[in-house]
């Protein structure tokens, strides 16, 4: 695979020009699979929106679901770049899905052989980038895990950060956390948290460059704590997501409402909510019928994922597994179908308004109300 990515141009790689927005080609991608999947994507947090972009702005994003956590950073920040795992360009039908500026992380020099040395350095590619003007965003964790609390932070936000101060460049760092109802489950919902912009600390006079590193390392972790799951044990965990879903429920947000939760449970490991769970929602039989059109004309397509997504080796990378499957199924499928519906233009017609139906009104793909 090595000798293969090094015979590849920027642009063969999948790597993107500095200082550019992310293509639309990569942003249609993301829009379909995320809104094929998910049954809604909110936003939730500063003023329910990113903030109006004061010089070269970095995004932070807590890392939960595989490499499909990007999509979901897209719904805030649609052309945004990325830093990635060079393991999601070894495939022509991934690079058709991510782009980047590529990592090579030890496991994939193991796992795949690539060599660091194959690619540029991905702090200086990043800072080229955010000095270009153009939006990154990176997650510090590395690697996702669907667990109760983020796994230890990397430094290279704090090194392209401080770099770019001692330059004189204006930076701008948004924290968002990224918030599920299930990972793994088809038309499940999310939230994303876009936070303030971090209050980085300047560096003091005669203050070392790696003492100042560390402050401000200090400063994105705690801003990216504050949106993000961040619990300390599995039970405090299971107990604010429980909460989390009695809200989202009767309309409010799930993701703040879990932020909550998370918040009085660290003050009090005690703390209960005080609201009844609500009654299951049974699906009524239209919305059973109506599901079952849209499974049987999707059937193949959803056949490949579900196959696919038992190749995952965690809960939290399911998803990226059942797209990545998906996607390849639809390349064969959906020629089939408009062929069928140029040869019987009715039955086919009323085929897909059932299944677009029963996609829509999958049960427990929408949020109750709006969000508060």
């Amino acid at each position: 695979m090595n000798q293969r990515l090094d015979k590849m141009n920027g642009a063969q790689r999948g790597i993107p020009g500095v200082g550019q927005a992310l293509p639309w080609g990569y942003r249609l991608v993301s829009a379909t699979l995320r809104g094929f999947y998910f049954g809604c994507v909110r936003i939730a947090g500063a003023a329910s929106g990113p903030t109006p972009r004061r010089g070269a702005r970095l995004v932070v994003a807590s890392h939960r679901n595989g490499a499909i956590d990007g999509y979901s950073v897209l719904r805030a920040f649609p052309g945004v770049q990325f830093t990635l795992s060079v393991q999601l360009l070894r495939h022509r039908l991934l690079r058709c899905m991510f782009t980047g500026i590529p990592v090579v992380r030890s496991k994939d020099t193991l796992r795949h052989g690539v060599e660091r040395s194959a690619f540029p350095d991905p702090i200086d590619a990043a800072c080229a980038h955010l000095r270009a003007g153009g939006d990154l965003a990176l997650f510090p964790e590395g690697s996702s895990e669907w667990g109760h609390r983020p796994l230890p932070y990397r430094r290279g936000a704090a090194r392209i950060v401080t770099r770019l101060i001692e330059e004189g460049v204006p930076v701008e760092v948004v924290p968002l956390g990224l918030h599920y109802d299930s990972p793994d489950r088809f038309r499940s919902r999310a939230e994303v948290v876009v936070g303030a912009p971090v209050d980085l600390p300047l560096r003091a006079p005669g203050e070392a460059v790696r003492r100042w590193e560390s402050r401000v390392h200090a400063a994105l972790a705690a801003a990216l704590d504050a949106v993000s799951v961040n619990c300390p044990i599995d039970a405090s965990f299971a107990a604010a997501r429980r909460h989390a879903q009695h809200c989202a429920a009767r309309g409010q947000s799930d993701a703040l409402s879990f932020l909550d939760a998370q918040r009085r449970l660290a003050e009090d490991p005690a703390w209960q909510t005080t609201e009844c769970p609500p009654p299951p929602r049974r699906p009524s039989a239209v919305d059973t019928l109506l599901a079952a059109c849209f499974a049987l004309l999707a059937a193949p397509v959803l056949f490949v994922a579900e196959r696919a997504g038992r190749r995952a080796d965690a809960r939290n990378t399911v998803t990226f597994f059942r797209m990545a499957g998906g996607l390849a199924a639809a390349f064969l499928w959906l020629p089939v179908l408009a062929a069928a519906t140029l040869c019987w233009p009715a039955p086919m017609t009323a085929a897909w308004l059932l299944a677009a139906a029963g996609w829509w009104r999958w049960p427990g793909s929408h949020f109750a109300g709006v969000a508060s």
